[in-house]
Order: structure tokens, then sequence, then C-alpha cells
């Protein structure tokens, strides 16, 4: 459900048990769950700053096949094919709640405007609607020491699969929380 990360915001997890990403403190999380002529739409937002430039965090959100490697739940990420400053991806992941595990399927079109934006659209796969945007705006540090770029995620998607009513949103927030955590502790250990 994220990103192209996708997957990842319905990732379920009850507990997060890790350090909130290094420079950040704490995260800026918002999940809303709205109901539309039967269907369930999770609007989400999550947000953290980074010390790094905009350049050095895009390099990180789009080495689509080392995503795995620190994104919690991605199993992979594979570039299936790119045009231009599109990029077609396919990744699979797992969700869970307790010893319920969902498996997840997604292709996705991510256009790219580099240095700034990431658009994340659905192509097929086991959500009836997903759509993201990534964006990274450089921050003035002020007193801190070197650059720093503001990441925010935007995303909105209905599962094609069950998610426990009374527990949906909370485990959303908390694995777009995760999401976004680890991609901010990666960019600041890459040199």
């Amino acid at each position: 459900m994220t990103y192209f990360f996708l997957l990842l915001a319905i990732t379920c997890t009850a507990l997060v048990w890790r350090k909130v990403g290094a420079s950040n403190g704490s995260l800026a999380v918002s999940v809303k769950r709205n109901h539309e002529k039967g269907r369930i739409l999770f609007e989400i937002q999550v947000s953290g700053l980074v010390r790094a430039t905009p350049q050095r965090t895009w390099a990180v959100l789009t080495d689509y096949g080392r995503l795995p490697e620190f994104v919690p739940d991605l199993l992979s990420s594979t570039l299936l094919s790119r045009c231009g400053d599109e990029a077609i991806l396919e990744q699979r992941g797992s969700a869970g709640f307790l010893i319920m595990r969902q498996a997840i399927h997604l292709v996705v079109r991510v256009t790219e405007h580099p240095f700034s934006t990431l658009d994340v659209e659905l192509v097929t796969g086991n959500m009836k609607h997903y759509a993201s945007r990534w964006e990274l705006t450089p921050v003035d540090s002020g007193a801190v020491t070197g650059a720093s770029t503001l990441i925010t995620y935007r995303g909105s998607m209905e599962p094609d699969f069950f998610v426990p009513l009374l527990l949906g949103r909370a485990m959303v927030q908390s694995d777009v929380r995760k999401m976004l955590s680890a991609v901010i502790d990666e960019v600041e250990r890459r040199p």
C-alpha cells in the first residue's frame, strides 16, 4: 500500500517497538477512514524531517530494487519497465495483524519529478484503489547543521481484502509510521 509504497501503509502491526527516524524525533501521521457508497477508503498523510538533501533522499526513494532491504514487510520490488520519467514497478509484501497475514501484490506506475515528487498510481493488484504522492521539500535548517528535507507521503487506498473494522485505521497508521521511519533511517545511513 505504499510506496509504490503502498502496500506498506497497510502492512499491519499493533505496536511499534523501534525508534522513530533519527533526526525527526517524531512523525506527523494522519489516517482517516472514509465510507462512501459501501466503500472503505483510507486517506493517509505522514511527514518527517530527514538530515539530507532532496537529492540524497531522492536517491533512496528511487532505488526501487533495494527498497525491500529496509522497508518493513516489503518482500520484493522489481522495476518492470521505464520510459522517460515513468517507471512500472511490481511489488510484493505482506500485511498482518496478530495471527492474520495477507499477501499484497501491486503493479504501480511511478511518475518521477526529480528531487521533488513521485506520483504513484495502481495499474493492477489486490487493491481496489491505490494512489500516493511523495513530496520532498528543502528546509532551512536554521541552527541545525547541514541540509534537511521534509518528506511528505500522501495516499489513498481501498484494499481488495478484509481489513478489521475496529483496528484498520490504527494498523494503517502504525504501518505508515514504520515505513517513513525506515526511509528516514536509510537516507541518514547512506553516505
